[in-house]
């Protein structure tokens, strides 16, 4: 069953929470596990107010993401993380997430949005790509050296979430 979410912008406040959502994912063993870039991360995101939180009626935090207005290019918001608690995973957190996201990028006058995928996320490729996102390119050691990273784009006039 679908938890009932709500958007909320994320503070200073509940960083702790937000590491703990991707704790153990494959982003978490790739790119943040024994360091604290995430929670350094995730402090700038906050203090920018780029952090967002989908919450759940109890109010517990059941999914994360980080959107950049103008960050692609200056031209479209860009995500640039994205992730759902474990005991929230399969549920549509995601998909909540990314409609608010959209919904962001069309209020703000976007004709498309983008994100960056990792070579070994392929779940998450299957998942945007069901949302429509397609390939721009690959972008070899964009943010590590050893994986690359595949350019997705949606047209926002294609249709909604």
């Amino acid at each position: 069953m679908s938890p009932a979410l709500r958007l909320a912008p994320g503070g200073g406040d509940r960083l702790a929470e937000c590491v703990e959502v991707f704790r153990g994912s494959a982003i978490w063993e790739r790119y943040f596990a024994g360091g604290d870039r995430l929670q350094r991360s995730l402090e700038r995101a906050a203090r920018q107010g780029q952090l967002w939180y989908a919450l759940t009626d109890e109010n517990a935090i059941a999914g994360v993401m980080r959107v950049v207005p103008g960050g692609f290019c200056g031209l479209y918001h860009y995500l640039s993380l994205l992730g759902a608690a474990p005991w929230a995973r399969g549920q549509g957190v995601g998909r909540f997430l990314m409609g608010e996201f959209e919904r962001m990028a069309r209020e703000a006058g976007c004709a498309r949005t983008s994100l960056l995928v990792s070579d070994f996320n392929a779940g998450a490729l299957a998942f945007y790509r069901s949302l429509g996102y397609w390939e721009l390119g690959v972008l070899p050691d964009a943010a590590k050296p050893g994986i690359a990273e595949r350019v997705l784009l949606k047209d926002l006039n294609a249709g909604e979430v």
